[in-house]
């Protein structure tokens, strides 16, 4: 049997998640915040190192900037990191397995397949086979139909701030994940994918895959969801639902109540 070459590390400032999903921490410990999570095959800039447990961290899916476990990550060469930039395929399926001769592992919708041709994805530890549905690199058809199916794959995932996968997730991962799949890159938080597309005066006016902004107590933008139809907005409270949508806001059938005042909504496709 031949040794495996050994990798200098010194150089290598790049590296991609090899597990289902990992924390991304607003500081180097295990008690920290989440801040947001790395899905498998997803990719980051390495920025600094502290006591060879920690990295600091930019993902290249979110621009989210904060500290993963080294242990979590695997170093790649900046030509590999390119690559998968530039190729990767997009999961479908709630929950699905990769797999080679040696490992297998379940992973969630909106992980990467890192140079996938239909069969097999490249990772630094070895080539793995996934059988399921995915988006290819260039993305799907941009169809407001096709957008509200998407969405509709993480119905009731629970809430979880910081969250990304349908096991946990936050309102604006719903908005980044759900558009990721048509290769369209969305900021990670709702103040953010405030800034984009074009205002819609009227909720009368509003289409599937328009976007529904909610506002704080201080006129704040803190909450997002995606109208999925007439009067009807898909978004994250408590779990991943439908509400009904008007000039108000945000109306929960269950509570008999609105959650969350309507600010702002916007075509951004």
């Amino acid at each position: 049997m031949s040794k495996k070459k050994k990798v200098n590390t010194k150089h290598l400032f790049h590296a991609v998640c090899h597990l289902n999903v990992i924390p991304v921490r607003g500081k180097p410990f295990d008690e920290d915040l989440m801040i947001s999570q790395m899905l498998f095959g997803e990719t980051c800039i390495i920025l600094e190192k502290k006591n060879k447990h920690w990295y600091k961290i930019q993902t290249s899916i979110c621009n989210i900037i904060g500290w993963v476990r080294s242990i979590q990550v695997m170093l790649i060469e900046e030509n590999i990191y390119e690559k998968y930039i530039e190729s990767s395929a997009t999961t479908l399926e709630i929950c699905h397995p990769i797999f080679n001769d040696e490992i297998s592992k379940s992973i969630v919708i909106g992980s990467s397949l890192p140079q996938y041709d239909g069969i097999s994805c490249h990772m630094p530890d070895n080539i793995y086979i996934y059988n399921g549905q995915a988006a290819s690199s260039g993305g799907l058809e941009l169809i407001s139909e096709l957008i509200v199916k998407i969405a509709r794959r993480y119905l009731y995932a629970p809430e979880l701030q910081g969250g990304r996968s349908p096991f946990g997730i936050d309102p604006g991962a719903l908005i980044q994940n759900v558009f990721k799949f048509f290769n369209l890159s969305v900021p990670r938080f709702p103040h953010e994918q405030y800034m984009l597309g074009e205002i819609i005066d009227f909720v009368e006016m509003s289409c599937e895959g328009d976007l529904a902004f909610c506002m704080d107590e201080m006129g704040q933008i803190h909450h997002v969801g995606l109208v999925i139809g007439e009067k009807k907005v898909m978004h994250v409270h408590g779990c991943v639902r439908i509400d009904k949508l008007d000039h108000h806001g945000f109306f929960n059938s269950d509570l008999k109540k609105y959650t969350h005042k309507l600010r702002i909504i916007k075509r951004v496709i």
